[in-house]
Formats: structure tokens, sequence, C-alpha cells
């Protein structure tokens, strides 16, 4: 899942890898369309859970029409869902996943986090061992289907769905676009399978949590309860990281230093928790009083400053007064290990690399991705065809790279009452929340994620503006873990616990 860190606020998060089974070069609206008519293939499994039971499933791999204004097929909506026949008086959550790009369809949550089957990749061995052989397709027996049904979707434009009209991309390609997408699919799957009265909850990563909090509101103001949102490396707020703005360098601080830390560029007689604390305590005190006083910062404060940011994040006060305290994620992937010739990932920093130009400015490759994508998408295609039985026309879109020229990034939020230029989502989540105040929040992040670095994601929910009789209903939780959280061995484990407990409490 390629998270490229470039200067443009596409690229900077919400990147998706350009390998695939098949990449898509130009949007989808310039394949031809598939019949208006919904499919399904439905097969039976059984898996056995880590606690030995045996856990009889259906698997049901299909598309869900969605119609424009005027009534007219619009899109045709790709779908893989793992459903267990529910016991007697038995109401089974429901939880719909999606990645993010915008432009990935959401193979990387379908093939190696929950669902029955499971790509064991562990990226954190991998980052220190290197190569190895390349992980297979087996039974999950941590999957949540113990806990809740899945639904897998596919974003328009990627996996198997498509649009079905040539302007079918102005319908579908935009925030709010999206959003409108996602929230008729799952009335629709809700619909179809009789799922009104299933707790149902929404579980995004990356672009996916700019989705949810969107699509949250509004299934909500549609009439159509949400227990819960699960946000997995967040990114809600966009108009923070435009340039100019210092949000972005207090944000991305604290993700350096706990980068720093695992390295070994700082004191190591700290613990990790303890050195992100004072990270925090930095970055929102003295570092962010300097950058609001630009050019105007006194001579004395600003080399206190650097020899501060030198400690927490181990770039030298030389290259800090160079840099004039701003250092962005690709200068600072390039700069930090330099001295070793190496390069550190950007949506895992753990992972390091070489480059062919060690005196560049800036880090040109991510060696995290590297190291995953291959992996997830040698498996998925034999899985679909030989397991589920799915044949369908035309190619699975891992990517859709050209999404993001075409991209609309304004957003309508609740209440308006002017398009915005970028979307804050934090609104429409803090919204949605006040709305239906049953409605629970778990955001999971990562520290060595400079995709979605984890402090801004706090600093978002810190301004969802709810009442204190609210408050507990937004659960966060941290890991020692990059972006893709599920990538990770005991990160996976403990994401897993949390995800299964924060859907239990819900249903005890």
């Amino acid at each position: 899942m390629r998270r490229l860190l470039r200067a443009s606020i596409a690229a900077i998060i919400l990147g998706s890898p350009t390998a695939s089974l098949h990449a898509a070069d130009k949007p989808a609206q310039a394949q031809a369309p598939e019949p208006a008519a919904e499919k399904r293939v439905v097969t039976s499994h059984v898996l056995t859970t880590a606690k030995g039971a045996k856990l009889p499933y259906a698997a049901t791999a299909g598309t869900l029409l969605l119609k424009d204004k005027q009534g007219n097929p619009g899109a045709s909506l790709f779908y893989v869902a793992y459903t267990v026949a529910p016991k007697a008086g038995e109401r089974r959550p429901v939880t719909f996943f999606y990645n993010g790009g915008p432009g990935s369809s959401s193979i990387w949550l379908h093939m190696a986090s929950f669902a029955p089957v499971r790509v064991p990749v562990d990226v954190e061995a991998q980052g220190r061992e290197g190569g190895g052989r390349m992980p297979r397709l087996a039974p999950n027996p941590d999957s949540l289907l113990d806990t809740s049904d899945m639904v897998f979707l596919d974003a328009v434009g990627t996996g198997y769905s498509r649009a079905l009209d040539p302007q079918g991309g102005k319908l579908y390609w935009g925030n709010d676009q999206d959003a409108a997408a996602f929230t008729q699919a799952i009335r629709r799957y809700v619909e179809i399978n009789n799922r009104w009265l299933s707790p149902k909850y929404l579980f995004g990563e990356s672009y996916g949590t700019t989705r949810s909090a969107m699509v949250s509101y509004r299934l909500i103001e549609s009439g159509m309860p949400v227990d819960g949102v699960i946000l997995m490396s967040s990114i809600l707020n966009f108009a923070q990281r435009a340039p100019g703005l210092d949000r972005v360098d207090i944000n991305y601080l604290p993700s350096y230093a706990a980068t720093a830390w695992y390295h070994g560029k700082v004191d190591g007689g700290t613990e990790l928790e303890v050195h992100i604390a004072r990270a925090r305590q930095f970055a929102q005190g003295p570092y962010a009083a300097a950058l609001a006083k630009g050019q105007d910062i006194g001579a004395q404060e600003r080399e206190s400053v650097i020899a501060q940011m030198a400690s927490l994040t181990g770039l030298s006060p030389d290259y800090l007064r160079q840099a004039d305290l701003h250092v962005p994620p690709d200068r600072f992937r390039k700069e930090l290990l330099r001295d070793r010739g190496a390069v550190t990932g950007g949506f895992d920093t753990r992972f390091i690399g070489s480059e062919g130009d060690n005196a560049a400015d800036t880090a040109q490759s991510d060696p995290a991705d590297d190291a995953i994508s291959g992996a997830i998408i040698a498996n998925f295609s034999a899985y679909l065809t030989h397991d589920l039985g799915y044949a369908p026309d035309g190619d699975y879109v891992v990517n859709t790279p050209a999404l993001f020229p075409v991209w609309d990034w304004s957003h309508m939020p609740p209440g308006g009452p002017r398009q915005n230029a970028m979307a804050n989502v934090a609104i429409d989540l803090g919204a949605a929340m006040r709305r239906a105040p049953q409605m629970r929040v778990l955001s999971l992040s990562g520290y060595y994620d400079l995709s979605t670095p984890f402090f801004a994601t706090e600093f978002d929910l810190a301004h969802l503006y709810l009442p204190p009789a609210l408050r507990s209903n937004l659960i966060s939780r941290h890991y020692a873990s990059g972006h893709m959280l599920y990538l990770d061995r005991k990160t996976f484990a403990d994401v897993t616990r949390d995800v299964r407990g924060f859907i239990r409490a819900k249903a005890d």
C-alpha cells in the first residue's frame, strides 16, 4: 500500500501501491461498462477458531447496483461478505471494511487482517531480517468472524467496482461523491440481506477513515443507526496540511521522535512511551510557540528549540538550522540515517533501505512498501477464483492512481454553510456522535506511521466538540507499529483484541 510522502496533500497521505494484479492507468470510466445487474456467488466454509471451535460460514462475492439521482444505474460496486448464521434471537453485528487511497481497493484489509483467511505478513520481522519466503494465504483462527459478520467493499474504479456510464467518475470521484456512493452501497447491502436490526460498524483505514466520518453522518441522517466507527491510521483534517501552516510540522514531530528512538539515534535509556510523551509536550509547547513566531523568533529561543528538537528527533542541530525548524517527512526519512547510507520507510519507519543517491535531499523510495505488496497481491487472485468461485469479466484493479488528478477534494460539512475547498471531516464525525449518542468511536494509530501521524489524529479527535457526557464514547489506542497495523504480528494480536472488545462491549 504505497504511501509516498510527496508535496501534494493526496500523495502525502493516501497513495496506494502501483503494484497490482492490474493497475489502472486511466480512471475506470474508460473501461467497458458491465451489465447493470447485481451478481452474487455464495460458497460454504468452516473456520477453526483460536479456541478450537468449528465456525461454519458463508462467503458471498458479488456486486451492489448504485443508482444516480435519476434512478438510472450509475455504478456496480464489488464486495465480499463473510457471514455466520445467527442463533435463535441473536442479532449478529455486521462490520463494513474498506481501505483508502482514494483509488485503493480493499485488498489490503481483506487479505491481511480480520477475514477468515489471511496472508500472514509480519513486517516487523521482515524489516529486521529482510527477504524470506513469500507467505501463503492461510486460515485465520483470530478472525473477527466469531464476533461480527464482515463485508469488504471496493470503491468505484477499484477492484471489480465499475462506473456504468461514461460520466461515472463525476458521480463517484470526490469526497462527497464517494461518501454518497458508500452510503448507498451499505444501505443496499442492508436492504437485500435484511440486516436492518443488526448492530452496524464502519471500519476504514487511511482515507477510509475520512470516508467513515462522512458516511456515519450520512447514514444516521438517513435514519440508519450506526453503532460504532473504527478508525485505523486516520486522516480527518486535510485543511491543516496546506502549505504555510505550522500544524503539519507539529503533527509529525512525535512520530519523528519515535522513529529516532527505534533506530537508536537518541538516548537509549528512555522508554519509548516516555520519549514520545516528551516529544508531545515539546511539540505542543516550545516548538509550536517557535513556529508561531516565524522569523521574529529571538536567537536564544531559536537555539534552545533547536537543541531540544535535536535531542528528540536525532537530527543534527546544523541540519535543523538549515531547515529553519521545518522538516517535511521525506527529508526526515532521508536525513535520519544518512550516516548509515540508509533511508527509512514512510508508512512504517522501522523499515530501512538504500538508494543510489545518498546525497539527495529527500527519500525517493519506501522500503516498507516494497516488502509487503507482492505477498498480498499474489495470493488474492487464486483465492477469489478458486476458493470463492467468482469469475467476473475484466480485471481486478488493485489501485487507480489516475484518480488523483480528477479527485474532488472539496467537502460540504454537516449544516454547511459552504463547500470547503479542503475537507475537515472531524466535523462530520463529531456531528454524527452528537446526533446519535449511542455511537462509539475506536481510534487505532501507529507510532511509526509517517503517512497519517498519530499526533494529528489526537489533535483532530480533541476537536470533535463533544459534550462531556459523550466523551467516553471516544476510545484511542496506540501501537508500536506503522500505518497498516495488521501487518505486524504482535500488533495484530493487540489490535484484534481491542477491536473484538469494542464490538462485544456493545453486544453485551
